[in-house]
Protein backbone atom coordinates (compact mmCIF):
# COMPACT_ATOMS: atom_id res chain seq x y z
CA UNK A 1 0.00 0.00 0.00
CA UNK A 2 1.47 3.08 -0.67
CA UNK A 3 1.63 5.35 2.67
CA UNK A 4 2.81 8.45 0.58
CA UNK A 5 2.66 10.90 -2.82
CA UNK A 6 0.15 10.47 -5.31
CA UNK A 7 -2.43 7.82 -4.32
CA UNK A 8 -4.49 8.28 -6.87
CA UNK A 9 -3.71 5.85 -9.64
CA UNK A 10 -4.63 7.84 -12.98
CA UNK A 11 -2.91 10.96 -11.48
CA UNK A 12 0.12 8.70 -10.98
CA UNK A 13 0.04 6.83 -14.03
CA UNK A 14 -0.12 10.45 -16.27
CA UNK A 15 2.80 11.51 -14.09
CA UNK A 16 4.86 8.64 -15.00
CA UNK A 17 4.30 9.28 -18.72
CA UNK A 18 5.09 13.03 -18.74
CA UNK A 19 8.52 12.77 -20.55
CA UNK A 20 11.09 15.73 -21.99
CA UNK A 21 9.23 17.89 -23.91
CA UNK A 22 5.58 17.35 -22.80
CA UNK A 23 2.78 19.70 -20.93
CA UNK A 24 0.67 18.73 -18.42
CA UNK A 25 -2.32 21.12 -17.88
CA UNK A 26 -3.90 21.60 -14.36
CA UNK A 27 -7.19 23.74 -14.88
CA UNK A 28 -10.04 25.49 -13.41
CA UNK A 29 -13.29 23.86 -12.83
CA UNK A 30 -15.21 25.81 -15.38
CA UNK A 31 -12.54 25.34 -18.05
CA UNK A 32 -13.60 23.35 -21.20
CA UNK A 33 -13.35 19.82 -22.04
CA UNK A 34 -11.17 18.08 -24.58
CA UNK A 35 -12.03 14.60 -25.54
CA UNK A 36 -9.14 13.64 -27.34
CA UNK A 37 -6.84 14.44 -24.63
CA UNK A 38 -6.69 12.76 -21.14
CA UNK A 39 -8.15 13.90 -18.49
CA UNK A 40 -7.64 13.62 -14.96
CA UNK A 41 -10.84 14.68 -12.99
CA UNK A 42 -10.14 15.39 -9.38
CA UNK A 43 -12.85 17.90 -8.90
CA UNK A 44 -15.28 17.48 -5.94
CA UNK A 45 -16.90 20.27 -5.84
CA UNK A 46 -16.25 24.29 -6.87
CA UNK A 47 -13.53 25.12 -4.98
CA UNK A 48 -11.98 21.82 -4.13
CA UNK A 49 -9.10 21.22 -4.70
CA UNK A 50 -7.88 24.14 -6.64
CA UNK A 51 -4.82 24.46 -8.51
CA UNK A 52 -2.53 25.75 -5.76
CA UNK A 53 -3.41 22.09 -3.96
CA UNK A 54 -2.37 20.17 -7.10
CA UNK A 55 0.42 22.17 -7.52
CA UNK A 56 1.83 21.39 -3.80
CA UNK A 57 1.15 17.84 -4.67
CA UNK A 58 3.01 16.98 -7.56
CA UNK A 59 5.75 19.49 -7.93
CA UNK A 60 7.92 17.73 -5.90
CA UNK A 61 7.54 14.82 -7.87
CA UNK A 62 8.24 16.68 -11.40
CA UNK A 63 11.49 18.09 -13.18
CA UNK A 64 9.93 21.06 -15.21
CA UNK A 65 11.75 23.32 -16.98
CA UNK A 66 8.77 26.19 -16.61
CA UNK A 67 5.00 26.54 -17.56
CA UNK A 68 2.58 29.09 -19.33
CA UNK A 69 -0.30 31.08 -17.79
CA UNK A 70 -3.27 33.10 -19.48
CA UNK A 71 -3.00 36.69 -19.45
CA UNK A 72 -5.88 37.35 -18.21
CA UNK A 73 -5.22 35.70 -14.98
CA UNK A 74 -3.24 39.07 -13.83
CA UNK A 75 -5.17 40.95 -15.98
CA UNK A 76 -8.54 40.12 -14.37
CA UNK A 77 -7.60 38.63 -11.10
CA UNK A 78 -7.34 40.71 -7.96
CA UNK A 79 -3.68 41.72 -6.81
CA UNK A 80 -3.65 39.63 -3.68
CA UNK A 81 -5.36 36.67 -5.59
CA UNK A 82 -2.60 36.65 -8.06
CA UNK A 83 0.20 36.98 -5.58
CA UNK A 84 -1.42 34.19 -3.53
CA UNK A 85 -1.15 31.69 -6.66
CA UNK A 86 2.35 32.61 -7.68
CA UNK A 87 3.35 31.07 -4.56
CA UNK A 88 2.70 28.19 -5.32
CA UNK A 89 4.05 28.27 -8.90
CA UNK A 90 7.25 26.57 -7.64
CA UNK A 91 9.46 29.81 -9.07
CA UNK A 92 8.99 28.44 -12.61
CA UNK A 93 9.90 30.50 -15.03
CA UNK A 94 6.43 31.61 -16.67
CA UNK A 95 5.64 32.29 -20.31
CA UNK A 96 1.93 34.54 -20.14
CA UNK A 97 0.20 33.69 -23.65
CA UNK A 98 -3.11 34.86 -24.59
CA UNK A 99 -6.30 32.84 -22.84
CA UNK A 100 -7.07 31.53 -26.74
CA UNK A 101 -3.23 30.50 -27.13
CA UNK A 102 -3.52 28.80 -23.54
CA UNK A 103 -6.71 26.82 -24.59
CA UNK A 104 -4.87 26.04 -27.82
CA UNK A 105 -1.82 24.27 -25.74
CA UNK A 106 -3.92 22.71 -23.72
CA UNK A 107 -5.69 20.59 -26.76
CA UNK A 108 -1.60 19.72 -27.05
CA UNK A 109 -0.77 18.52 -23.68
CA UNK A 110 -0.35 14.79 -22.78
CA UNK A 111 -3.15 15.51 -20.51
CA UNK A 112 -5.68 17.31 -18.28
CA UNK A 113 -5.64 17.55 -14.71
CA UNK A 114 -9.02 19.26 -13.97
CA UNK A 115 -10.00 20.79 -10.41
CA UNK A 116 -12.62 22.51 -8.72
CA UNK A 117 -11.05 25.87 -8.47
CA UNK A 118 -13.39 29.01 -8.54
CA UNK A 119 -10.72 31.33 -9.44
CA UNK A 120 -11.12 32.86 -13.04
CA UNK A 121 -8.20 31.94 -15.70
CA UNK A 122 -5.55 30.39 -12.78
CA UNK A 123 -5.34 27.21 -14.69
CA UNK A 124 -1.54 26.76 -15.45
CA UNK A 125 0.75 24.34 -18.19
CA UNK A 126 3.43 22.86 -16.55
CA UNK A 127 6.60 21.97 -19.62
CA UNK A 128 8.47 19.07 -18.67
CA UNK A 129 12.58 19.52 -18.62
Amino acid sequence: MIKNGIINGDLASLLARFRHVNTIAIVDGPFPTYPNVETIDLALVMGTPTVCQVLDAILPHLDLTGMYLAAEFEAKVDAATVAEYKKHHGGLPTTIIAHEDFKVKVGQALGIIHTGDAVPYSSVILKSG
